[in-house]
């Protein structure tokens, strides 16, 4: 069989470069931006900072994630008196003890408006009923970024664009020296070509999404890890559909142009993608905050740590919320009850975040489907 027409082999060796020297740019950027700058000797503090809710303080900890903090506002709720939370078996129940206050942080307001609308005081869910909570959770994420950002943390947007555009430039040169494109690929195999990549990427990016959780599940099976032991479930084979056909997409890819060329763009998206998040970094002032809430940590950890561990039992609803509850998940000092309900609240977030990036149709519905198909396999 002849050997598919491709890009001469000094291109890919200078895109390969290039894809090199813009991996070691994010590479020190991300370090620059997250270089400890305090000399001062820190001071153990018996309170959080100021005007810091559980929620900013998650999201501050997690470099700009919002799962942990969407768990850290629902048990400040709690805490708080204005829901109940309710567990039984696989299913989580919220109940609404009162309407929300002036005294309220916006976030938290904004989770029990989004969550009881009009005069409905309860919302359950479980493993595949999660559009309301998605839907309170995509306005959340929303407000705590525009609270946070750029104050106390910063995208650095204007970097990633700057990388993200000097790798569509390395990829450049081959796409008009590759013979197929020249005169072996007609319009509508290009356009098939676009919608190929595109559906690969997504399903890429949907990947890494839902792996994290599925591979913390992982972890908590090894001796020593730390972690209370995490069951497997369907929602687990969904990394794996979704990794299945990003692999399929590129492999189309491959068969219309070359292996080489699909495994460059495979390289290039996967590099920007995890270049996203790692530049996310706090500002002077939000370097000032997370070494306050540090100082507040070990605070936490030297004296609540042992008995919040042991104020619930994990999986089932909880007798009582200790004050600072709140902060001992948004700060992962809580391994008991807290650290439970996050995790399961962060693999359903993430899975429907996952699917609200493969395509038009709702993000539950999406993963529903999908959640059928291998139900159907079984």
């Amino acid at each position: 069989m002849p050997a598919t027409p491709d890009a001469p082999a000094q291109l890919y060796t200078i895109a390969w470069l290039g894809l090199l020297a813009i991996f070691i740019f994010y590479l020190v950027v991300g370090i620059v931006l997250r270089w400890p700058v305090e000399r001062t000797v820190r001071v153990i503090r018996y309170d959080p900072p100021q005007g810091i809710s559980p929620a900013v303080a998650a999201f501050l900890v997690e470099s700009g994630r919002c799962e942990r903090s969407f768990a850290a506002a629902l048990v400040s709720l709690a805490t708080k008196g204005f829901l109940q939370i309710l567990q039984k078996a696989d299913w989580v129940t919220l109940e609404k003890l009162r309407d929300d206050d002036a005294q309220l942080p916006a976030e938290e307001s904004a989770v029990l408006s989004f969550l009881f609308p009009s005069v409905i005081n309860t919302y359950s869910f479980n493993g595949s009923d999660t559009s309301r909570l998605f839907e309170a959770y995509t306005q959340f994420r929303q407000i705590v970024h525009d609270m946070a950002t750029p104050e106390l943390i910063s995208t650095h947007g204007v970097l990633w664009l700057v990388g993200l555009a000097y790798s569509l430039t390395a990829l450049e040169p081959i796409v008009f020296a590759m013979p197929r494109f020249g005169n072996g690929l007609s319009l509508p195999s290009i356009g098939f070509l676009i919608v190929v990549i595109f559906v690969g990427g997504s399903c890429f990016v949907a990947a890494l999404r839902v792996w994290p959780g599925t591979l913390r599940k992982v972890i908590s099976l090894f001796p020593g890890s730390g972690h209370r032991r995490r069951p497997f479930n369907l929602n687990d084979a969904i990394p794996i559909f979704l990794t299945a056909t990003a692999l399929f997409g590129f492999m189309f890819a491959a068969i219309l142009t070359s292996t080489k060329f699909a495994g460059l763009v495979a390289a290039a998206l996967a590099m920007n993608v995890f270049s996203r998040h790692l530049l996310n970094a706090p500002t002077s002032a939000g370097r000032k905050t997370l070494s306050e809430l540090r100082a507040f940590r070990e605070f936490l950890s030297r004296t609540d740590a042992d008995r919040l561990d042991h104020l619930n039992e994990p999986g089932k609803t909880p007798r009582t919320l200790d004050q600072y509850m709140p902060y001992a998940v948004a700060l992962g000092v809580e391994h008991g009850w807290g650290e439970e309900f996050t995790a399961n609240l962060l693999e359903l977030l993430q899975v429907d975040q996952a699917y609200s990036t493969t395509g038009k149709f709702p993000a539950s519905d999406n993963r529903d489907n999908v959640l059928k198909l291998f139900d159907r396999n079984r």
